[in-house]
């Protein structure tokens, strides 16, 4: 089975991307994450107890909303194997980031948030959740790519998964497949330790770091030690990474802050400017407002009386708005 989401402009929605997802999978809502034509397939194979699908689509969010639950008797987890690009999957108050050659694990009958910040491609497997071990969703993240065992599981998932989806697979490989996806699935927490993360490819370890900010600019601790904890590398080598980029890791940071406090003082004109500063990560109004008016030429009241035509162009004049 396939489905096929025409090419569509920045300024179209995802045609019939939603029933596509909900043919395949489950009930989901996608939203765009920035304004850029969109394009995506679906193929898909029953090779019970499993299906096995390949996903390749222009970056997006996913949502499996409480209303999509309430009806719905799906009973399914869905083990996502990340082929190209990064997502981030939230459920449960826990996040998994992933990079190529890792898993990531959603159930079904909890509401969840699936975010591809740049185009991907993944196989999901759709097993149902008595399959899996006692305590598998405890687990937030399976980054297999970290190890040797892991990366080699990884290959041996995306051979099954490449076989299901050939054409006219006999009944009984399709079967045998499926059945050894769900041991191996249930047996890859087994295949992960705590690495540091320079063994992922550097660029997509700085893509997974950057989509962290993005998501994450509002906390007033978020820094290159906060990095460091959350993908399992060194302090040192986070600030190699940014090195790279021209930018701190600060300066990432502070542009997000700057660019969602553009946005409020814009749209919320009731809310005072150190409400919308702290609310974007910044601790220090004096701090918020040097940098502002370094950033746009203009003080962040100035730039609000100016109203949102007078903004641009005070923007394009001090040179931040190309």
């Amino acid at each position: 089975m396939e489905w096929s989401s025409k090419p569509s402009r920045v300024d179209q929605g995802f045609g019939t991307w939603a029933d596509d997802l909900a043919a395949a999978f489950v009930r989901l809502e996608p939203r765009k994450i920035a304004d850029q034509p969109f394009q995506g397939t679906i193929a898909r194979a029953d090779a019970d107890p499993v299906a096995v699908s390949r996903v390749t689509a222009s970056r997006h969010t996913v949502l499996r909303l409480p209303a999509h639950i309430a009806r719905s008797s799906d009973d399914l987890s869905f083990i996502n194997l990340q082929l190209k690009g990064t997502g981030r999957y939230a459920q449960r108050g826990h996040e998994q980031v992933c990079g190529p050659g890792d898993l990531a694990v959603v159930d079904t009958t909890e509401p969840f948030e699936i975010a591809n910040g740049l185009d991907f491609e993944l196989f999901c497997f759709a097993i149902p959740r008595k399959l899996l071990p006692p305590g598998f969703f405890e687990r937030p993240r399976l980054r297999l790519a970290g190890t040797e065992v892991g990366r080699a599981l990884s290959r041996a998932l995306a051979g099954h998964a490449e076989l299901c989806l050939a054409s006219n697979v006999p009944e009984v490989l399709l079967s045998a497949s499926g059945a050894h996806i769900v041991d191996l699935v249930c047996h890859a927490p087994c295949a992960i330790e705590e690495e540091p993360a320079r063994r992922l490819n550097a660029p997509v370890l700085m893509s997974m770091m950057l989509d962290h900010i993005a998501h994450h600019s509002d906390d007033c601790d978020l820094s290159a030690a906060t990095l460091a904890r959350t993908f399992h590398c060194s302090e040192r080598y986070v600030h190699k990474l940014f090195a790279s980029t021209g930018r701190s890791v600060g300066e990432h940071v502070n542009d997000r802050r700057i660019a969602a406090c553009i946005r409020d003082l814009l749209v919320q004109p009731k809310r005072t400017i150190a409400e919308i500063a702290f609310a974007a990560g910044f601790r220090d109004i004096s701090h918020f407002n040097r940098l502002f008016k370094r950033l746009n030429g203009t003080s962040p009241r100035e730039f609000r009386r100016a109203g949102p035509s007078d903004a641009v162009a005070m923007r394009r004049r001090s040179g931040t708005l190309t």
